[in-house]
């Protein structure tokens, strides 16, 4: 068996509406669909998907698992996060590919918001 593109990424949640508002109109992400058991983003190159909190998923934000989004000017993109109500536990800083930050959803997950010098947009597929 050969391994696919990844496509999904499902994030588990404790208030389905609170977190659907964040991705749709903080992130601005396009909504697929919405149902209380499961509501559904196209986020680009891949989709993400909302689950609510259950017996067999947990809320688990320190678990070591993030996912990042690229941008093209992270101090317009995080100015504009902010003013939709984003908050933010690491505001933008240098590092060696460029520069990074770190946006909080309504459960605390991290989210990466990313501009990568220009030098390696290529090997991200950013070109």
């Amino acid at each position: 068996m050969q391994v696919g593109k990844l496509g999904l990424i499902m994030v588990v949640v404790k208030d389905m509406k609170r977190s659907v508002a964040f991705y749709r109109d903080v992130l601005g992400l396009q909504m697929l669909f919405e149902q209380s058991n499961w509501s559904q983003f196209d986020a680009g190159t891949v989709l993400i998907g909302l689950h609510p909190e259950g017996e067999e998923v947990q809320v688990g934000p320190t678990s070591g698992c993030t996912f990042g989004i690229y941008v093209d000017d992270i101090t317009r993109a995080t100015a504009e996060l902010k003013r939709r109500g984003g908050h933010f536990s690491t505001e933008p800083r240098e590092e060696p590919f460029g520069r990074w930050a770190l946006l909080r959803d309504p459960d605390g997950y991290g989210i990466q918001i990313i501009e990568m010098k220009s030098g390696l947009r290529a090997a991200h597929k950013l070109e």
